[in-house]
């Protein structure tokens, strides 16, 4: 391990949603995340059918599992999703890519949900690139899958090409905003985009 590697994961030790995320035993610190969206923008409801495109190691759906007591709710991945047993039975795991939902899943979503990222390279730009294009990909997806009137959330990065992700998403839905939780990394280029009401 390199000594500015060791220096960031000691600093990540101590960095305060990390730390809390540890002591209660949360999956992933992006649970901070998802809860600060949903109280900003009171997007996740009971009787809903909602969908967490690239879900491990599961942050999102631990949040989804306290706060949603009916309703349907999909996690997604290629990876696993290790302790399943801890997920209540409202939480239904599937392991494959999620391009093939429709060999698990015959009725739309009332919300799709992604915090997906590429495994980086190191090259700020290579790394926003390959971002953007899972975020077309999660677009296409509700195109197919988010019922009309449907809400969307997913992670992007500053870049050249976030303004042609804007204008996708304003062609599929009513109205968009952007927000960075506080929980995210002050040096983070990273923000969620909301998406309102399909089209």
């Amino acid at each position: 391990m390199t000594h500015s590697r060791a220096q960031f994961l000691d600093k990540r030790k101590k960095e305060q949603y990390h730390k809390t995320a540890r002591g209660r035993k949360l999956r992933a610190r992006s649970y901070f995340k998802l809860q600060q969206v949903d109280n900003k923008f009171d997007l996740i409801h009971n009787n809903t059918n909602i969908i967490d495109l690239g879900c491990a190691p599961g942050g999102w759906l631990q949040y989804l599992d306290e706060k949603v007591e009916t309703g349907r709710i999909v996690g997604i991945d290629l990876l696993e999703i290790k302790r399943q047993s801890e997920f209540s039975d409202n939480i239904e795991i599937i392991e494959d890519d999620f391009n093939n939902i429709e060999d698990y899943v015959d009725e739309e979503f009332d919300l799709v949900l992604s915090d997906m990222a590429p495994e980086f390279s190191g090259n700020s730009a290579v790394d926003r690139g390959k971002t953007h294009k899972l975020n077309l990909i999660t677009l296409n997806f509700c195109k197919k899958h988010l019922r009309i009137g449907g809400n969307c959330v997913f992670k992007t990065f500053e870049g050249e090409d976030l303004s042609m992700i804007r204008q996708k998403a304003l062609s599929l839905f009513s109205n968009i905003k952007e927000y960075k939780p506080h929980s995210s990394q002050k040096k983070s280029a990273e923000t969620f985009i909301i998406c309102f009401s399909k089209r």
